[in-house]
């Protein structure tokens, strides 16, 4: 329907949008490739981990597992807000790119980072204050809400962390840098916050609150090493 709307929309009819079969270009199509399937793998480590983290937390008990399913459903909600920052950044980063503003590059990302993680402060009190009432949204079991509620504290300390990270996806994107977020997630989420998670949760008798102890330094990892490298790319000239 949007292709649909495009085609037709007299706005677009001055950018000649329509199809044609020669008006493919390979070079073209590689550079889309080159920047979309790294960020697809990006999102398969990120999206994965996350995933194989419920299934470690299923080896524990449906108890857990309700909780961890609880509080995760619940720090979503407050992610959805970043992933829209996240987005912005990208767009205010590629066009000082386009400018050639390396000034005005680094205002718009560290703008962003700022902006990304203050929303998610704010969602990390209210998990805090509320922490012993959100869950019973949920159930009305005693010791699932128990578990939820302190899953939820530690939700709120990674609050900060999950933001930055995915805001700098975000601005690194906007430089067109796709290889580099790809290889912090996988590092962060598969080489450092399920190893330790894993740890902390079977090997050291934490459980669940182990495995999200695991999740929370895994995206502070990610959050540390996509600034950092923000910062370095932001110096550099950057080639459209």
């Amino acid at each position: 329907f949007i292709m649909l709307y495009i085609m037709k929309s007299e706005y677009f009819k001055k950018f000649d949008v329509s199809f044609h079969f020669k008006s493919i270009n390979i070079p073209v199509i590689k550079k889309i490739l080159q920047l979309g399937l790294p960020s697809g793998f990006q999102y398969f480590f990120e999206v994965g981990a996350f995933s194989f983290a419920v299934v470690m937390v299923g080896w524990l008990g449906t108890k857990q597992l309700a909780a961890h399913q609880i509080a995760i459903n619940l720090a979503s909600v407050s992610f959805m807000a970043v992933l829209g920052i996240s987005a912005a950044g990208a767009i205010r980063v590629g066009n000082a790119v386009g400018k050639q503003n390396i000034k005005e590059i680094r205002r718009a990302g560290f703008t962003a980072l700022i902006l990304g993680p203050s929303i998610m402060a704010f969602a990390g009190i209210l998990f805090i204050i509320l922490r012993n009432n959100l869950p019973t949204l949920y159930v009305n079991d005693k010791e699932v809400i128990s578990i939820a509620s302190t899953l939820l504290i530690i939700a709120a300390l990674f609050q900060l962390s999950d933001g930055i990270q995915a805001v700098g996806i975000g601005v690194l994107r906007g430089l067109t840098d796709v290889k580099g977020p790809t290889i912090i997630t996988f590092i962060a989420y598969w080489l450092v916050g399920l190893p330790i998670g894993y740890v902390l949760g079977f090997i050291h008798g934490l459980g669940v609150v182990g495995i999200w102890i695991g999740l929370s330094i895994g995206l502070t990892a990610s959050a540390i090493m996509l600034t950092l490298r923000f910062n370095t790319k932001s110096k550099q000239r950057i080639a459209v």
